[in-house]
């Protein structure tokens, strides 16, 4: 009786829609229950992933996935800190444009600390901070903020202005490689270049010596933890974004070597001597208010505030983050103008926490914030370690980008 029901059901089936149509039907209904255990499967792989992914937050990010250094070389220098994703596109813009590849990782880290998301208040953009215009002429279709399109880029230019370089070097003067670094600076047509002489502006001849003088480094893939920063890794990430603890701030530095203090031997950044100023443990932001108070710095997410001493140590508050998703990991704002908040109070997302500034060792108004690794006691300070040895700071750039506050 039920097989003659199934065959009736059948031939009422095609005698309503005919056999072409039947025949679809089946196809599809095969496919769909396919497809259905399809994305059972790469569900079960997502999630297996996104386990793994949250614990290694650094692997997800360009300026992350393992920093790798310059070593210094003879005669100083602190290193140039070389984000992996860029390693191989240093090496291809120094053989296109002709210049050493320690020079060429110096450059990018003076122009941008390797940020793929640095925007000068004039406009320039991504890690060799290309103008519009410039970009236009030298970026051939691609992205500014790429590592690879952004490099690819820099190496055209710098041929370019090295190939003019060559014709304005005289025997007293710059070499051509200097020449064309300030030509990078100041622009091919600025005065004195096709002289020989390196342009009359403080800040372009500065940015010259920092590169060739203060940063004379071998460049080397050796992938370290540098400064004995706790890893990355200690931190796992929940769902939800971050909100910028600056808004409508630029940023203008990132974290890792670089070189303010003359005589410091490569990775000596000893406190007592001032060496210490040659590793940067944080980011920048600013909102360009040059020595006045800036903009309004707000809590990126929630937490408690566990350290307020303002003023008596460079205008810092100390945040822990309590989000219920996210590691309870420490946020350092520092140079604030004021504080808005006290011990023990309790802020959301975006909550005022005070005014940039341009309190204790600061050159200018700006937001410095920090990431301090879970577990770290409530008011420790920067450049402070554990009992292991090891700084309670970790790179706050890849944790800032994944959570998209960067």
């Amino acid at each position: 009786m039920k097989r003659t029901a199934q065959r009736l059901g059948v031939g009422l089936m095609l005698k309503l829609v005919g056999i072409p149509a039947f025949l679809m039907g089946v196809l599809t209904l095969i496919l769909v229950v396919l497809l259905s255990m399809l994305m059972l499967l790469m569900g079960v792989g997502a999630a297996s992933a996104k386990d793994e992914h949250d614990t290694q937050v650094a692997a997800a990010n360009t300026n992350a996935g393992g920093t790798c250094r310059a070593n210094a070389a003879e005669g100083g220098g602190s290193g140039v800190e070389v984000p992996e994703a860029f390693v191989g596109p240093v090496a291809d813009a120094a053989e296109a444009s002709g210049l050493p590849e320690e020079i060429v990782a110096a450059q990018i880290n003076a122009e941008s600390g390797f940020s793929t998301s640095a925007t000068s208040p004039v406009g320039a953009q991504g890690p060799a901070q290309f103008m519009p215009a410039t970009w236009t002429q030298y970026g051939e279709g691609g992205d500014p903020r790429d590592p690879e399109d952004a490099m690819a880029a820099y190496g055209r230019y710098m041929q370019h202005l090295l190939s003019l370089a060559e014709g304005w070097e005289t025997e007293d003067g710059p070499d051509a490689a200097r020449l064309a670094v300030g030509a990078y600076n100041a622009g091919e047509g600025a005065p004195g270049l096709s002289n020989g002489e390196l342009p009359p502006y403080q800040e372009t001849q500065n940015y010259v010596e920092r590169i060739f003088d203060g940063a004379q480094e071998d460049f080397a893939v050796e992938c370290t933890q540098v400064a004995s920063a706790a890893d990355v890794s200690d931190v796992e990430l929940g769902e939800g974004e971050w909100a910028n603890p600056l808004p409508g701030g630029q940023f203008t530095s990132g974290y890792g070597a670089r070189n303010l203090m003359p005589g410091c031997g490569a990775g000596n950044y000893d406190i007592a001597s001032g060496c210490h100023a040659n590793f940067h443990l944080g980011v920048d932001m600013s909102t360009g208010a040059g020595t006045d108070p800036g903009g309004t710095v707000v809590a990126p997410t929630d937490g408690e505030i566990v350290c307020a001493p303002g003023a008596e140590f460079d205008g810092m508050v100390q945040m822990k983050v309590d989000n219920g998703t996210d590691s309870e990991m420490l946020l350092n704002f520092i140079h604030l103008h004021q504080n808005n908040v006290q011990v023990g109070d309790e802020v959301s997302r975006g909550d005022p926490i005070g005014i940039e500034g341009n309190v204790g060792l600061s050159f200018g108004t700006h937001l410095h914030f920090e990431v301090m690794k879970p577990g770290t006691p409530a008011c420790t300070k920067p450049w402070e370690r554990d009992g292991s040895g090891e700084l309670y700071n970790v790179n706050p750039e890849p944790i800032m980008k994944e959570k998209g506050a960067l």
